[in-house]
C-alpha cells in the first residue's frame, strides 16, 4: 500500500532557515550601527583652552643648551655686523669669552658667572672668576668695556657697578611670536627645565 502523504524536503527548509538567520543577523547589524547607536555630537570631548599663549613645558641640557645658543649668537651677530664676535656656553657656570684691543693689542677675556634665577624668570649672572690676558683690571671696569663695545640683545642688561647681567628671557622673541620662561636652572645638576609659549591668534 503507498503513502499518500507528500515527502519532506529537509535541504530545502535548511537553506531557508540559513537564508532566514543571515537576514535577522545583517538586520540586527544595520540597526545596531544606524539606529541604536547613541547621537555623539561632533565636539564632544574636545577640550579647548581660552588662553593667548599655549604651554608646552620641557628640559634640556647643557650640552644641547650650548649648541642652541651658539647657533643663536652666530645669527644675532650677523644680522648686527658686530666688529668684536664673542661667545657664551654653559659649563658649572656660565662662561663669556671674547677677544679684545688695549693699546693696540689683542687680549682674551675670560668672565665665569654664577646663574640665580629669580621669581620673575630674570637670570641674574654674578660674577665670579675673571681673566684678561695677564692684566689686573678691575672687574667693573671690564663689563663696562663689554658692554659699550660689544652688542647684545636687548633683554640682556649689564650693570658693571653690581659685576652683574641681568637676562631678561621673558623679552626674548622666537620665531612665529613664541616665547620662553625658564623654570628651573641648575647648572652643576644639569638641571635645565622651561616653558614654551606659543600664540594661538
Amino acid at each position: 500500500m503507498r503513502s499518500n502523504g507528500k515527502q519532506i524536503n529537509y535541504w530545502k527548509w535548511a537553506f531557508l532557515t540559513f537564508v532566514g538567520v543571515l537576514v535577522l543577523c545583517f538586520g540586527w547589524i544595520y540597526m545596531s550601527i544606524f539606529w541604536f547607536s547613541p547621537n555623539v555630537p561632533e565636539d564632544a570631548g574636545r577640550l579647548v583652552s581660552t588662553k593667548d599663549m599655549v604651554e608646552f613645558q620641557t628640559s634640556t641640557n647643557k650640552a644641547d643648551l650650548n649648541k642652541l645658543m651658539a647657533h643663536y649668537l652666530q645669527e644675532f651677530q650677523k644680522e648686527q655686523d658686530a666688529d668684536i664676535a664673542y661667545d657664551v656656553y654653559l659649563a658649572d657656570d656660565v662662561v663669556f669669552k671674547a677677544e679684545a684691543h688695549f693699546l693696540g693689542q689683542p687680549v682674551d677675556i675670560s668672565i665665569n658667572f654664577s646663574p640665580t634665577l629669580r621669581k620673575d624668570g630674570v637670570i641674574v649672572l654674578q660674577q665670579v672668576d675673571m681673566r684678561v690676558g695677564a692684566l689686573p683690571l678691575p672687574v667693573s671696569y671690564v663689563m663696562q668695556y663689554v658692554k659699550s663695545q660689544f652688542e647684545l640683545p636687548n633683554w640682556v642688561t649689564i650693570s658693571p657697578k653690581k659685576e652683574k647681567i641681568y637676562l631678561d628671557v621673558n623679552k626674548l622673541k622666537l620665531k612665529g611670536g613664541m616665547r620662553v620662561r625658564v623654570d628651573a636652572l641648575d647648572l652643576k645638576k644639569d638641571d635645565i627645565s622651561f616653558t614654551l609659549l606659543v600664540p594661538t591668534e
